[in-house]
């Protein structure tokens, strides 16, 4: 998966596998659970943490976030009716809530779980779990290496008390963005955020930000409104923002005592990693390409992607450059297509080796031309 070309499905991954067998043999692997592939994901993933050998008081970010990708399959299990946000239509398909560790600017997929409604439960066979809880789920699994700090980043759907009690349970700290219809109070009086913001900046000076980016840098109006108490969270840090030349006050919360108002905006704006993974996986990995109708392998399909991706964030995390002169924060800034293209360079370079070592006596290109025929 993480080096083919076009569609990520069994009949086109199986024409990159060295097997006489059919294609329902390597399908198999996919209906047939021989693995947990969860805890198979998470326990990479500890071992990409340990390859950056993380050092007591650095910061690294859990950020969760949910995706929707339309099935045309009638039969499939768990496919459901749902109201896709980036076409503002409704479809029929299937929705993973994803989890993601950003550390030193490497992605690290840590895990990613199919929604079942509850009414499709009983058939697949799993206990019904809303997003909410999946997410908490993915916060309580995590376990930080000592003395590491740990920021959860999430949206404004998944700021609810069962989210936030994972995180304080955990001992996380946590930022999230407040709806505008969100409840804040202040002594003698309950606001709306989304109200309250657009008075405070009528009213008030802000100040400017400016956060460097890769390809340019994003400005920001910002007015501090202190700590508030959030209805049904408690009291926590709220700073409202603006965006360039956007008209969208943009209200953003934490319960971490050491961010300052435009540490909070620069933490935040870390959630936008998962977007871009998600994008990547879609395109490039084939995430929601599976055909398969059972709940188990659309599951280990999931996982596998994670899995291509992780070898990916491998590659980067190996990448050094001259003696004493290590790039890991440029090879971290690498597309997801140009890491592919290493690989695919290594793997011809791996198969040029085998043929010089397995046939000494042939020219190479006549060999490699054989195989490209057949």
């Amino acid at each position: 998966m993480a080096f083919t070309w076009g569609r990520h499905n069994v009949a086109n991954l199986c024409r990159y596998l060295d097997t006489q067998h059919h294609r329902t043999r390597f399908n198999n692997f996919f209906l047939v659970q021989r693995w947990d592939p969860e805890a198979a994901l998470q326990q990479k993933a500890q071992e990409l943490l340990r390859a950056l050998a993380p050092q007591p008081g650095d910061t690294m970010y859990l950020i969760l976030d949910d995706s929707k990708h339309a099935k045309r399959g009638k039969h499939m299990d768990a496919i459901a009716k749902m109201k896709d946000p980036t076409t503002d239509a409704y479809i029929r398909g299937h929705q993973y809530v994803c989890g993601l560790l950003l550390f030193r600017q490497h992605v690290i997929p840590w895990g990613i779980r199919l929604y079942v409604k509850k009414e499709a439960c009983a058939e697949v066979g799993v206990p019904f779990q809303k997003t909410t809880e999946l997410a908490a789920q993915l916060i309580r699994e995590f376990q930080a290496p000592a003395r590491v700090k740990v920021m959860v980043l999430f949206d404004a759907y998944y700021l609810c008390p069962t989210v936030v009690k994972a995180c304080r349970e955990k001992r996380f700290h946590f930022a999230s963005t407040l709806k505008s219809n969100r409840s804040l109070f202040k002594p003698g009086w309950k606001l709306k955020a989304g109200r309250y913001g657009r008075n405070q900046f009528r009213r008030h000076r802000t100040e400017p930000l400016v956060i460097a980016k890769p390809h340019g840098s994003a400005r920001y109006r910002y007015f501090d409104a202190g700590w508030l108490q959030v209805s049904k969270l408690g009291g926590l840090h709220v700073v409202f923002s603006r965006k360039g030349v956007a008209r969208k006050i943009l209200g953003l919360v934490t319960d971490d005592p050491d961010l300052s108002a435009a540490d909070v905006i620069r933490t935040y704006d870390k959630r936008w990693t998962i977007e871009q993974w998600l994008k990547d996986v879609k395109q490039l990995l084939g995430l929601g390409q599976y055909q398969n109708r059972s709940y188990g392998a659309a599951v280990t399909h999931l996982h596998l992607v994670a899995f291509a991706y992780a070898l990916l964030t491998h590659l980067r995390i190996a990448r050094t450059g001259a003696p004493r002169q290590r790039t890991r924060n440029q090879a971290a800034g690498i597309s997801t297509a140009a890491v592919q293209d290493q690989l695919r360079s290594l793997l011809w370079k791996d198969l040029i080796t085998y043929l010089k070592e397995e046939r000494p006596g042939q020219p190479v290109l006549q060999e490699l031309e054989r195989l490209r025929v057949a």
